[in-house]
């Protein structure tokens, strides 16, 4: 079984390709677990090998842990660039009422399109990847619940 994850592991990795067209992601979070995190894939037959043996791989990962997440891997066109963030934090001349310091934080958000791109100040921040890849619905929840 050891020897199953290792090989399924060790292929993609032979598949994928630094900027590739394509990746592998679960269907119906986008989220693109091991061993396909942050995967590129030169074309579709490739990713769609890679979806396969992914899917043998978090099998086999299954033998040790039962719990383990269930994805359906899905094949796609993966942006050419991630998606870019710049922020900033200015101290005010406003204080809070505890005496600190109030802050004000502007953050920009930029892809690779002419245009694309987000200014908001003083808004709740939510990171929506980590690492390349998209986090969880109940990641993003807990993030505007605590109000960043």
């Amino acid at each position: 079984m050891d020897e199953t994850l290792r090989a399924a592991r060790s292929e993609i990795e032979e598949l994928a390709v630094e900027d590739g067209e394509f990746c592998v992601a679960c269907a119906e979070t986008g989220e693109r677990p091991p061993p396909v995190t942050g995967a590129r894939f030169a074309n579709a037959d490739d990713a769609r090998r890679a979806a396969a043996l992914a899917r043998e791989y978090r099998d086999g990962l299954r033998e040790h842990d039962p719990d383990l997440p269930r994805h359906r891997f899905v094949v796609s066109e993966s942006a050419a660039r991630s998606l870019q963030f710049a922020g900033v934090r200015e101290r005010t001349d406003d204080t809070r009422a505890n005496g600190l310091p109030r802050t004000s934080r502007s953050v920009v958000a930029a892809g690779d399109g002419e245009g694309e791109w987000l200014r908001m100040a003083n808004a709740p921040l939510v990171h929506l990847t980590r690492n390349g890849d998209p986090v969880g619905d109940d990641a993003v929840g807990r993030q505007l619940d605590s109000k960043l």
